[in-house]
């Protein structure tokens, strides 16, 4: 989605001549969600304190213009000539999908999927744990611990009911989903196990606020 650059402030450089027709356009909540994405990422990769982040978070949640969203990105983002010339602000575009939050939190994602291979339960419980509260990890990390659990309470009842051959085959479709799980989530997308799409015992809340702080 294309998007904008203040033109004709200071902040990223020498002022222009001209401002950008496209700065008064009126931005839509997704581009505001994804503003906040960002500042998310920035704020996790250190480079803003919780306090910078709050106070920005509240600037982009109030922008009405695409010029008042770009203010947010002050100091984070190094825009290009070239790309100023043609009023491109990359922050705005989401790298992988607008439900991300941000790298760390893909990669906290995927792992907390891949850690159930060799720690079922107990892996994604520590990623669920340390995760905060409605980010998209933590909902990885619920997605994954709830069908851990699920997948194990099935072992046991084709193991009481002595069928093995459908153990097999659950054995390698868990699997198969669990590695599913883990690359969906490093690519930052919203993805529903199909078998939990049928199961409603869920004991860890997958809710995600994409937004934290909203």
């Amino acid at each position: 989605m294309p998007s904008t650059f203040t033109f004709t402030t200071g902040s990223y450089g020498s002022p222009a001549p001209f401002e950008h027709p496209s700065l008064k356009l009126l931005v839509t909540d997704a581009q505001r969600d994804r503003a906040i994405d960002y500042l998310q990422e920035a704020y996790a990769d250190g480079r803003l304190t919780k306090e910078e982040l709050d106070e920005r978070m509240g600037r982009a949640l109030a922008s009405r213009t695409r010029k008042d969203l770009n203010s947010v990105f002050d100091g984070l983002v190094m825009v290009p000539l070239a790309s100023q010339a043609l009023a491109a602000h990359p922050a705005y575009a989401p790298l992988v999908n607008p439900h991300r939050d941000g790298t760390t939190g893909r990669v906290a994602g995927g792992l907390a999927y891949l850690s159930s291979v060799p720690f079922p339960l107990v892996g994604p419980g520590i990623f669920y744990a340390a995760a905060t509260k409605g980010s998209y990890a933590r909902s990885q990390a619920a997605r994954a611990f709830n069908f851990q659990l699920v997948g194990l309470l099935m072992m046991m009842v084709f193991g009481v009911l002595d069928w093995g051959f459908v153990a097999g085959i659950w054995a390698i479709a868990w699997f198969a989903l669990t590695v599913i799980g883990g690359i969906k989530a490093f690519a930052g997308e919203d993805w529903h196990n199909p078998v939990m799409k049928v199961v409603p015992f869920k004991p860890l809340d997958e809710t995600m606020t994409r937004s934290i702080g909203r």
